[in-house]
């Protein structure tokens, strides 16, 4: 049986320090960030392992053997040649996002954004998403339906209006049922054992997965969660979510709240040390520059960055 998938951010960053590692020897705090990184997270490991197993596969392959199909002709050194065989494996063997559509043509197209600031595709209809990090869709568009399924993360949709939208409605599915869109603008967001979703143009229609016959029609201005059989009641809703705009909004947020909000729009480590994890924090930040918003902390907060490598961040007192 294949192992279940990596998330996103788990196969971005894994290709990041797979990507280090064949540029030559990791320095000491290189090392070290890596054995963080493999630690902080089970499926962290399982990916690294993934990948030695397949470094020690081609290590024992012949010299030339495997590589022809791959160069094509053209020259390509044994260590890149090794480092797109590995990412292939991780990314295939594991099923894993766009790179399946590469090498697995089929219907259905796989649109993902890893540790980064909020990413937007258009598809065919002219339906337009916004992907926060972490997160994954996938796209199967035919003569019957228009159909998205969100396998991780959050997504701000903007639906299209093609000639025989009435024929193909658009569909947002989950692990806990279906939104269909009704000429709408909402945002879809996965969380531990529900789904929740927020609409603020249109109609949309809730649906559970085990009780077909729930079903919850949203106005503009309100939201829902709903789980596999049961749909909550539905709540007033907030205006659009920054972070679909590419900000991080703090109003007197504690610096180690915001520093968990952050981390998720960048690779590696980031993390603060107990001394200022109290502190205060407000403003509005673009997510398209963490390095920047690091940078500028320490010009209205008693903190300074330190830098182990470009994958390890620490704030600490000054």
């Amino acid at each position: 049986m294949s192992p279940s998938p990596f998330n996103p951010r788990t196969t971005r960053e894994a290709a990041q320090w797979l990507t280090e590692t064949m540029e030559g020897r990791l320095s000491p705090e290189q090392q070290q960030a890596l054995e963080h990184w493999r630690a902080a997270h089970p499926d962290n490991e399982r990916a690294w392992q993934h990948i030695e197993a397949l470094r020690r596969r081609m290590a024992g392959l012949e010299p030339q053997a495997g590589y022809k199909s791959l160069s094509l002709g053209k020259r390509s050194s044994r260590r890149q040649t090794l480092k797109t065989l590995v990412l292939l494996g991780l990314f295939g063997c594991a099923g894993q996002l766009a790179y399946r559509n590469v090498w697995r043509p089929s219907q259905t197209l796989t649109y993902s954004n890893g540790a980064s600031a909020p990413q937007h595709i258009t598809l065919e209809d002219g339906s337009q998403l916004t992907l926060d990090a972490d997160t994954e869709v996938a796209v199967q568009f035919d003569s019957q339906q228009r159909r998205i399924e969100l396998r991780s993360g959050r997504v701000l949709i903007s639906s299209g209006h093609p000639p025989d939208a009435a024929q193909r409605p658009l569909g947002v599915a989950t692990p806990q049922g279906l939104v269909r869109a009704l000429g709408t603008r909402f945002c879809v967001e996965l969380q531990p054992g529900l789904t929740q979703v927020a609409l603020f143009e249109g109609v949309i229609e809730v649906r559970t997965e085990q009780s077909p016959g729930s079903t919850l029609r949203l106005t503009p201005g309100q939201r829902a969660r709903f789980t596999p059989t049961r749909i909550e009641p539905a709540t007033a809703n907030q205006t659009e979510p920054a972070w679909s705009k590419g900000l991080l909004m703090a109003d007197n947020m504690r610096l180690d709240a915001f520093v968990e909000q952050l981390s998720r729009y960048r690779p590696g480590l980031l993390r603060c040390s107990d001394e200022v994890a109290a502190l205060r924090i407000s403003g509005v930040y673009p997510l398209a520059d963490t390095d920047a918003v690091l940078d500028a902390l320490p010009h209205s907060l008693p903190l300074q960055v330190q830098r182990r490598s470009r994958y390890w961040v620490t704030l600490s007192a000054r």
